[in-house]
């Protein structure tokens, strides 16, 4: 893991120190603009289940835009249940001629359905974008599982990469795992991708470093690989540690040595030297050392028990009976 976003962080710097680096990434943004029009969900549905027929984004689109002018009705908007309605009333024209396209477009506006009927008050476009940036979703394809994921997942014959492609064009902040992708991150430095879910980490991977939308690092990338572009500059070599080793040797001069700990130790023991409190430090000590002023000179004796309490045992008992004689 720590060597992929070491990958991940040079070809991040690669990318960002062309000297073209501005041009591309206006060019990317067009192209993304272009990609995320704000259409019905209906559409952007309807578009990535064409997307297996494998024409051009060009046909689909223009499909698509006849089926907008010919069932377009000012008083009714294009939404789900009216556009899954008009698609079960008429033939597979609307389909490039496959009935097997017709009958994947149903299923997944079928299941976005029963998705904007879960919300309150939330448009299905809005609805269509929470799903595409949704953790629930990002967790189902980074554990491999994309096809147990409960809305599209499950809908047969829809691939990783059209899942992807979907959460594109819906408004999601990732990018299609494609050969061309896949390509260009190997130029960057990274090894053979085994498949397109490593090809789409090591994608957002890129981006996460850049700080750039994965949408946009995406067609960087398509971009290099249709140039088949290598031409990438070369990072600084990494400086040497002499910092690091100057200031291990001046954390080593400020601890203080065996023999400097010693003569702290000696003079904490040594009450001469006031390091022991007195009792002008602890009145209540009886055994701390008494002071000159105190004691004249000398320390005096502890008062002997008996004469405190009286509550001592012999020296007591005799001094009393030396008394009564």
């Amino acid at each position: 893991m720590l060597e992929t976003v070491d990958l991940a962080v040079e070809a991040a710097w690669k990318v960002r120190n062309l000297d073209d680096f501005e041009a591309r990434l206006e060019r990317a943004a067009e192209k993304v603009d272009a990609l995320v029009e704000r259409r019905a969900a209906a559409f952007v549905i309807y578009e990535s289940a064409l997307i297996k027929s494998g024409r051009s984004r060009e046909d689909i689109r223009t499909l698509i835009n006849d089926f907008d002018g010919t069932f377009r009705d000012p008083e009714e908007e294009f939404t789900i249940p009216r556009v899954s309605g008009v698609m079960n009333a008429y033939g597979d024209e609307w389909f490039f001629g496959d009935p097997e396209l017709r009958l994947l477009t149903g299923q997944l506006l079928g299941q976005f359905q029963h998705r904007v009927a879960q919300y309150n008050y939330v448009s299905e476009t809005e609805v269509l974008k929470r799903w595409a940036d949704s953790y629930d979703t990002r967790l189902f394809i980074r554990r491999r599982i994309y096809d147990t994921e409960p809305v599209v997942g499950v809908v047969a014959g829809f691939d990783l990469a059209q899942m992807q492609y979907l959460r594109v064009i819906a408004g999601g902040d990732t990018l299609v795992p494609t050969d061309g992708v896949a390509k260009a991150l190997t130029n960057l430095g990274f090894d053979e991708p085994a498949d397109g879910y490593e090809t789409l980490a090591r994608g957002e991977g890129v981006a996460l470093q850049m700080e750039i939308p994965s949408p946009l690092v995406g067609e960087m990338l398509e971009e290099f690989a249709r140039e088949n572009f290598t031409a990438f500059p070369t990072p600084p070599e990494p400086e040497p540690e002499e910092e690091a080793e100057e200031e291990g040797d001046e954390e080593s001069e400020a601890k203080p040595g065996p023999e400097a700990r010693e003569a702290r130790r000696a003079a904490r023991g040594d009450a001469k030297k006031g390091e022991e409190p007195t009792r002008v430090q602890d009145p209540q000590s009886k055994d701390a050392p008494g002071t000159p002023e105190e004691t004249g000179g000398e320390t005096p004796a502890a008062p002997e028990r008996g004469r405190e309490g009286g509550g001592g045992s012999g020296n007591s008992d005799d001094e009393a009976s030396g008394g009564s004689r």
